[in-house]
């Protein structure tokens, strides 16, 4: 068995001088999986203590997207933007070919580079993902707050934007009270997780990274995949194998969206996960699934 490599955190700089952040992590010399974070979050959401670092024969790489931790902000950003800065990664890094795999606002990313570099993604494993949401019933079974941010986004996208922004400093002056409000709006088995104290260090951790530099990203980034109604390319196009996974109770993104998804992507296996909420990251049944999916696609 591999030796699991400490993270290490490193950065680069893309061709318009925007510095790009990201940890590596896993095995040093498996194949490359590039995961992507959730919204809002950092290359700290995943440490080399995680199951998903700990899947065999993956080298792990985690970027952060524009704003974040250490990378720099492109304020007018696209979803397929996200596809270019990837490529330019793999490049510096030195990996023709790669999976993709991303969690909750992480997975429209990794659908996106996905459909943009089908000559280099081997598969996509994306975790409780949000879909575009212009189909009738896309919050039915969501929680009220996304709801309201879906309604926001729709109808008053100014103000859900300064709303959204004014986050980084609600969480940096009270991170537990912040973290309280989104507790309260997940299924169950995610309250229970969420109930581990080593879980909400992690997590608390990571967003003081993820809102290092304001709350600008988390606006942004949740204009583009969670509150979503044309992500700029279509699912029908997605030429490479996709693996879906989606809990039965997850409240923050709906049943809906992952059947939108599932039944619009080509090349895609699509689970539902029983007594599971948003929370997959750490589910052993899931990882496991995910280990299978990568191996039948490695570089």
């Amino acid at each position: 068995m591999h030796q699991s490599q400490a993270a290490v955190d490193a950065s680069m700089t893309l061709p318009d001088g925007r510095r790009l952040g990201f940890r590596e992590l896993g095995d040093p010399g498996g194949d490359a999986l590039f995961f992507f974070h959730g919204t809002p979050g950092s290359r700290l959401s995943v440490s080399e203590t995680d199951p998903i670092a700990l899947i065999p024969g993956v080298r792990l790489i985690t970027p952060e997207r524009p704003g974040y931790g250490l990378s720099d902000p492109k304020p007018d950003r696209v979803l397929l933007d996200w596809a270019r800065d990837v490529a330019e990664l793999a490049d510096h890094l030195g990996i023709p070919k790669f999976a993709v795999g991303g969690v909750s606002g992480g997975g429209p990313h990794a659908l996106a580079c996905a459909y943009a570099l089908k000559e280099r993604v081997t598969v996509a494993l994306v975790l409780s993902s949000p879909s575009p949401t212009g189909f009738r019933g896309a919050t039915d079974g969501m929680s009220t707050g996304n709801r309201l941010g879906l309604l926001f986004q729709r109808f008053a996208p100014g103000l859900l934007r300064r709303m959204m922004r004014s986050n980084g400093a609600a969480f940096e002056k009270d991170p537990d009270g912040f973290l309280n409000a989104i507790v309260r709006q997940m299924s169950s088995s995610d309250r229970e997780i969420m109930s581990e104290e080593a879980v909400r260090e992690t997590i608390i951790r990571d967003l003081h990274e993820a809102y290092r530099q304001g709350g600008d990203a988390h606006a942004i980034d949740g204009a583009l995949a969670m509150t979503g109604r044309d992500w700029g390319f279509d699912l029908r196009d997605i030429a490479v194998p996709v693996y879906l996974w989606h809990g039965d109770q997850d409240r923050l993104v709906s049943q809906a969206m992952f059947r939108h998804l599932a039944t619009s992507i080509p090349h895609c296996t699509a689970h539902i996960v029983p007594e599971a909420g948003h929370l997959l990251d750490g589910n052993a049944m899931v990882i496991k699934e995910m280990g299978h999916a990568f191996k039948l696609h490695v570089a």
